[in-house]
């Protein structure tokens, strides 16, 4: 059995693999909540980790796993894996979440591709037709939209709302909603044309706790796939 985890900044999906077939379970808060569920699913024999909540989540596994008896395989992003060479200056200093995801998204669809993932913070990152990552971009998340507005105003206290659409708002709270969702589609409209060429389509490929929900907005053929990080790790560590 085969536990995959991705310990993000506000919470930790995961996974568990038992006889090459993936069965995800719910997000979980905190490390010590996901061990004990673990516990209940039997004791693997590996666990493959990405990992950028912090050092606490790393050192809790390394524990753990020394009990257990099983193999703690951590990535890291590096220059080159996987087909796909990586667009940072520094490599290292690249979010190993982003990382993954792009490994998952080469693997899975090959051609050029934008990818979003929409958490936190919103990362939009561009790989070409050849697996080179040509860098990104990383926006404040739409819970963190909100909550900045909330703050630096006297006026707007509102609340998320669920869109299907980027028109001009009607409400207040339809004008903040909309706005959030029309700048994120248009860096993502940019980013794609930046990628486009004459030969083949560009394919933006969505992931991340607010993906279906943008995925709405986007129209077109955008794609959602829940778990690219999860998947990465797959790629990393067959």
């Amino acid at each position: 059995m085969i536990i995959d985890i991705d310990a993000g900044n506000s919470r930790i999906k995961w996974r568990v693999v038992k006889n090459g077939v993936p069965d995800c379970k719910p997000p979980i808060t905190d490390i010590k909540t996901l061990l004990a569920a673990v516990e209940t699913e039997g004791l693997p024999t590996r666990i493959r980790l990405s990992s950028v909540g912090g050092r606490t989540v790393v050192e809790e596994l390394e524990k753990q796993a020394a009990q257990w008896g099983c193999r703690l395989q951590q990535a890291r992003t590096t220059r080159e894996a996987a087909g796909v060479h990586c667009g940072y200056l520094q490599p290292s200093s690249m979010g190993v979440d982003r990382w993954l995801a792009l490994l998952a998204v080469r693997d899975q669809f090959k051609g050029a591709c934008v990818v979003v993932d929409a958490g936190t913070a919103i990362t939009v990152d561009l790989l070409n037709g050849q697996g080179c990552h040509l860098g990104g971009y990383i926006v404040p998340g739409f819970s963190m939209i909100y909550q900045s507005l909330n703050r630096g105003t006297s006026n707007i206290r509102l609340e998320p709302l669920s869109i299907a659409d980027c028109l001009p708002g009607k409400t207040t709270g339809e004008a903040v909603s909309h706005g959030a969702y029309l700048m994120i589609k248009t860096l993502i409209e940019a980013s794609r044309a930046t990628l486009q060429t004459n030969t083949q389509p560009v394919k933006v490929i969505v992931t991340g706790g607010d993906g279906s929900a943008l995925i709405g907005a986007l129209g077109g053929d955008c794609i959602y796939v829940r778990d690219l990080v999860l998947d990465g790790l797959e790629v990393m560590f067959p």
